[in-house]
């Protein structure tokens, strides 16, 4: 389906803060507490709680309790779409169904990528141009849908580490690594935390025959083993 304009406009609203896209960036690797997002993006507690404040009622996260902590996390898949061309201008939040007919989009698709539209009168481009619109929008839930697919592969990884290693730090930085975040420099940063610690978790993960180190043109990475 595709949302009402106004939920655009709303969340194009919201992600327009610097500070929160930033936040989100964070969430997107690993759900955080208040004071975790604050010491990653050096920024004040109180500051943090309000920017999730509006991200809550946006309905883009949600917070659960887990031991005496609030973590915050992303609540779903959400896909916004903007359109800028000499005639065009339109944004849109998209969501994917399952039911979509790959098959019948990917034919449509070409047949109209292969028409010469000089050829066709004024009438018949009038419909072409609505048939064009309809591919639009079935690709993009197709985008949707993939999106959706690649959360539940993350869903599933997360779930799985979680019950191989209770140490925090250590499946942080597999995560990562599954991500395909390979360096201890970018593990660090992309996480906030620090450095030496991150090295030497990866030195022990390659002790035990998780992780190995490979050395490219780009310097030391590391992948799972």
């Amino acid at each position: 389906m595709v949302i009402v304009m106004d939920s655009a406009e709303m969340l194009l609203e919201v992600l327009g803060n610097e500070s929160r896209r930033r936040i989100l960036a964070l969430l997107s690797k690993k759900p955080c507490y208040v004071s975790e997002i604050s010491y990653s993006l050096k920024m004040a507690p109180k500051a943090v709680l309000e920017h999730l404040e509006k991200l809550e009622r946006a309905g883009i996260v949600r917070s659960f309790e887990e031991g005496r902590r609030r973590y915050y996390c992303i609540d779903k898949s959400i896909r916004i779409e903007i359109t800028i061309t000499p005639h065009v201008f339109e944004t849109s939040v998209i969501t994917g169904t399952n039911n979509t007919n790959f098959e019948r989009v990917v034919s449509s698709a070409k047949k109209v990528l292969d028409s010469h539209f000089n050829e066709i009168s004024v009438s018949q481009l009038s419909n072409t141009i609505q048939e064009i619109e309809r591919i639009k929008r079935d690709i993009s839930r197709i985008q949707s849908v993939i999106n959706q697919k690649i959360n539940e592969a993350f869903e599933r990884l997360t779930e799985e580490l979680s019950k191989d290693f209770t140490n925090e730090v250590e499946r942080t930085v597999v995560i990562g690594i599954s991500k395909g975040i390979c360096s201890a420099e970018e593990i660090a940063e992309q996480f906030g935390l620090p450095y030496s610690e991150v090295k030497k978790t990866l030195e022990n993960l390659e002790k035990r025959g998780i992780v190995a180190k490979v050395i490219s043109k780009n310097g030391e990475i590391w992948k799972l083993k």
